[in-house]
């Protein structure tokens, strides 16, 4: 199972282009092999899965049935979500029967991971 770490704070928001925000996290905040769940804003939360030096994110739901991904067995390509086993390839976002995740651009600078995610709609 991977090691689930829920990031409590707001990441560091590096830029915002238009319709776009880019946040700034630590390589070393996802332990190597594990998930670390990020509250981007109110109605998204980004699953990133890291693996030596590669790291991944998707949506944290899943399309099935809307369990928390990051909160699922990893194994270095595939995430099970623990509410009813679908599976999601964390770097293409294919999921079981064709039912994708949306995943997001991640930048590795050095030590630092650039999540590129859509900004909430206006309401």
């Amino acid at each position: 199972m991977s090691d689930l770490i829920v990031f409590d704070g707001q990441p560091k928001v590096y830029k915002v282009k238009p319709n776009m925000a880019v946040l700034t996290l630590r390589k070393s905040e996802i332990p190597d092999g594990g998930a670390l769940v990020v509250n981007v804003h109110d109605r998204l939360k980004v699953a990133l899965f890291r693996v030596g030096d590669r790291v991944a994110a998707i949506n944290n739901r899943c399309p099935h049935r809307g369990g928390a991904l990051g909160e699922g067995p990893f194994d270095g390509t595939l995430v099970k979500c623990p509410l009813h086993g679908f599976r999601v390839n964390v770097w293409t976002g294919i999921g079981n029967a064709g039912k994708p995740v949306q995943t997001f651009p991640v930048e590795l600078v050095g030590e630092e991971i650039h999540l590129t995610t859509p900004e909430p709609a206006a309401e």
